[in-house]
């Protein structure tokens, strides 16, 4: 018996074109939804924008941030840290942790408010500009029994006999010579035990930060007076510098010629009690 010959379906011929077309639409919606998405990226990105505080140039670590070195700019809000500063206000007597590049948005991850919490990767000290670090003596009776730390302010009490500076009624007399003075660095300290069993260090040294004229009247005094420090209450401490300098030193970055004498009591009136 014959086979019978079967029609080929009529819609076979454009299953093909069908599929291709399925396949050019659905490539065409990917694309624009895609684009959709970019646009909609860049908006979010470039659409609501905060001021901040960003580096106006590059920091060095560990130093101290001045006003030129910061400035405001406006920053996406999206790439905004929480936590970042918004006022310049907000980075007075503050220190580089680490090196900043120039319009680096500012944050407290990467500054600090005192010297003494920035890490000793770095070989330079927390020194102000046109400011100076001397080291001075110090011992269990003169330096607080071994107290003064890193990061201290302390007053400086210079006792003198007036010989120095005349032969007549000669005597001793005291004087509170500097204050608020920053002590950024401890000497090795040696271990002693106290009452109660309490262990304490007591160093030989410290190091603080002045004007370069305040060292030289300084650097007299450690020759020709006993010198005893004060520490201060930390609620107490002026870490901003004196605005009205001395008028035995009216350019703190400058020294005088010669500290004698005859300089150091004009300065403090050791003849004058």
């Amino acid at each position: 018996m014959a086979a019978i010959t079967q029609p080929r379906p009529a819609n076979s011929s454009i299953r093909a074109p069908l599929f291709i077309l399925g396949v050019a639409l659905a490539l065409v919606a990917f694309i624009v939804m895609f684009a959709f998405g970019l646009l909609f990226a860049n908006r979010t990105v470039s659409g609501t924008t905060v001021p901040v505080v960003v580096a106006a140039g590059p920091i060095d670590a560990r130093s101290p941030i001045t006003p030129l070195d910061i400035k405001m700019a406006s920053a996406p809000q999206s790439v905004v840290p929480a936590n970042a500063f918004r006022s310049l206000s907000q980075l007075t007597g503050q220190y580089a942790m680490v090196d900043i590049p120039a319009g680096q948005i500012l944050g407290p991850n990467i500054v600090a408010a005192r010297p003494d919490q920035l890490t000793a990767t770095s070989p330079y000290l927390p020194i102000p500009p046109g400011w100076v670090a001397m080291t001075l003596p110090t011992s269990e009776l003169t330096g607080v029994a071994g107290y003064i730390n890193q990061g201290d302010y302390i007053n400086i009490i210079a006792t003198v006999n007036t010989q120095l500076f005349t032969l007549a009624h000669p005597r001793q007399v005291t004087r509170t010579v500097f204050t608020d003075v920053h002590v950024i660095r401890v000497g090795p300290s040696t271990t002693v035990t106290r009452q109660a069993g309490q262990v304490q260090g007591v160093t030989s040294s410290i190091t603080v930060v002045m004007p370069l004229c305040d060292a030289q009247y300084m650097d007299w005094l450690k020759l020709n007076a006993t010198i005893n420090y004060v520490l201060l209450n930390p609620k107490d401490y002026n870490p901003a510098p004196e605005q009205k300098p001395s008028p035995a030193c009216p350019d703190p970055s400058i020294a005088p010629a010669v500290v004698g004498p005859t300089a150091v009591n004009n300065r403090w009136g050791f003849l004058g009690g």
